[in-house]
């Protein structure tokens, strides 16, 4: 066998077993995996200096085409000696030298077209997926692995699964990095659930991954991927058992990327619409990840949901997105402004008039996001908004929506409703300290012009903007800063030329 150590940037192949003298291949000769890997030191030595070679794993295989190193491992290794060195390859997977990388791929490649005589300890294979799965960086070596992952699934699924219960029945982060590859493709998460069901039927080993199973949701699930239940029946199964209740987050993450997997057709995702109203529970603290499955998982289901059945689920959605327009994540702030574009085309009736007020107190955010340096939030936030102006009615917004000028804009939203220019006042002053500096230089835009044409603030009103507005005067953005001192000083000039409520009186008071 093999050990992998690090050296510096490099990984270091340690020879354990001392190795031939010679390095020629006569049959019936049995090589062995170090021999493989790095022959002995006697040819060692004779590499040339100037070959460059900073790898003593990588430069056998360079020296061999893919015709013959197929043919030096086909006709001298045994299948046992095969797994081995796809062990050492699944470690060289994360190696920080690109030649070791290499090497690792090309081998799992080879593994891939013969898993009859490379894949013969497979829960061997899975504990060093499982060791090495978060330390691999890049995308090559990722696929490199997901590929075999699948491939262990298609070659023996039943011992996969149980295999990777054994290994971390309480599903940690690299066990679960591992089913998320297992669920994220519709054959293979058929497969999982069925051999799941298997589990969850013996008692035996059901009390033994209780933790893994009822806890993640999987029954349902796997009767939902596996079983020839129907919407209603699946209805009133998961409404007895509420699994998605309180599961743990790192277990939500896994279910939901199974879900998703589900929800690409018609027929599933109107099955687990019944899952949506547990599923927006999960919104308020989940991290990022959790949040960007679940958002997905709704534009799924609900573009195969009839109108009068999504109403209900609609109008419980929209309060739960409207702060996660301002997610620090970006790709959850696009899904959430998508979602609810998404959703007012749909709604209808009695549930369209009960949503006007929450799409009036949409506007102004997807204003001031219409400006973000993100392009596709900023599409988003441009696309929602048009459509906005459509759902409430005002067509000169709709109009003045597509040309993309946020001035003019904001100008049909002040004047449009002159009653909510405060509202809209308040409602800005939290995009001040957004960590885009686009974000906030709109803002302070908007604030000079919504109070500007708010003909008389009262003072606590223009002390409670400017107060917002001083700590601009140290950002580390020049043009916030200075766009931040005009807006100060117009607004106390206009507001009060006459008066001791001069601007600085104000600072003298801040």
């Amino acid at each position: 066998m093999a050990e992998r150590r690090r050296s510096g940037r490099r990984v270091v192949w340690e020879e354990v077993a001392a190795p031939q003298e010679s390095s020629s291949l006569p049959e019936p000769y049995e090589v062995t995996m170090v021999q493989a890997l790095r022959l002995d030191e006697t040819l060692l030595e004779e590499i040339p200096e100037e070959a460059g070679w900073d790898s003593e794993g990588a430069w056998l295989l360079s020296l061999l085409d893919c015709s013959d190193m197929g043919t030096v491992f086909g006709e001298y290794f045994r299948p046992s000696q095969k797994t081995d060195v796809l062990l050492v390859a699944i470690a060289a997977l994360t190696a920080d030298d690109a030649h070791d990388r290499q090497m690792g791929s090309d081998i799992v490649d080879m593994a891939l077209t013969d898993p009859v005589s490379w894949l013969t300890d497979v829960p061997e294979i899975l504990r060093h997926i499982h060791r090495n799965v978060e330390h691999i960086r890049t995308e090559p070596a990722r696929r490199s692995l997901h590929s075999l992952l699948l491939q262990l699934m298609e070659w023996s699924p039943r011992e996969v699964v149980r295999s990777l219960l054994g290994i971390s029945p309480v599903c940690d982060r690299a066990a679960v990095a591992m089913w998320e590859v297992l669920v994220s493709v519709r054959w293979a998460l058929r497969r999982v659930m069925s051999e799941l069901l298997g589990v969850l039927q013996d008692w035996r080993l059901g009390r033994v991954f209780s933790s893994a199973t009822e806890d993640a949701c999987i029954y349902p699930l796997a009767l939902l991927a596996c079983a020839n239940i129907d919407t209603e029946e699946f209805a009133a199964l998961y409404k007895a058992r509420r699994y998605l209740r309180r599961p743990s987050p790192v277990m939500l993450l896994m279910v939901l990327t199974g879900l998703n997997t589900l929800s690409k057709t018609p027929e599933m995702a109107r099955k687990l619409a019944v899952l949506l109203p547990d599923i927006l529970e999960t919104l308020t603290d989940a991290n990022a990840n959790v949040k960007t499955k679940a958002l997905v998982l709704f534009i799924n289901v609900m573009g195969h949901m009839e109108s009068e059945e999504a109403n209900p689920i609609f109008l419980s959605l929209a309060e739960k997105l409207l702060p996660l327009f301002d997610d620090e994540c970006s790709r959850v702030r696009e899904l959430s402004i998508r979602l609810f574009q998404d959703m007012m085309k749909t709604v209808v009736g009695r549930s369209k008039k009960k949503l006007l007020k929450t799409v009036q107190s949409v506007l102004l955010p997807l204003l001031l996001h219409t400006n973000e340096e993100i392009e596709s939030v900023a599409k988003a936030s441009r696309d929602t908004l048009h459509a906005s102006a459509k759902f409430l009615g005002w067509r000169r917004l709709s109009s003045v929506a597509k040309t993309g000028q946020t001035t003019l804009i904001g100008e049909c939203l002040i004047t449009h409703r002159k009653s909510r220019v405060e509202e809209y006042l308040l409602q800005s002053l939290p995009y001040l300290k957004d960590p885009q500096a686009t974000v906030r230089e709109e803002a302070i835009r908007f604030i000079g012009l919504a109070a500007r044409r708010q003909s008389i603030l009262s003072q606590e009103r223009l002390w409670h903007i400017c107060d917002a507005l001083l700590p601009l005067g140290k950002d580390t953005e020049p043009s916030v800063r200075s766009l931040a001192a005009k807006t100060i000083s117009v607004l106390t000039i206009e507001q009060s030329p006459t008066s001791r409520w001069s601007l600085r009186s104000l600072c003298c008071w801040l």
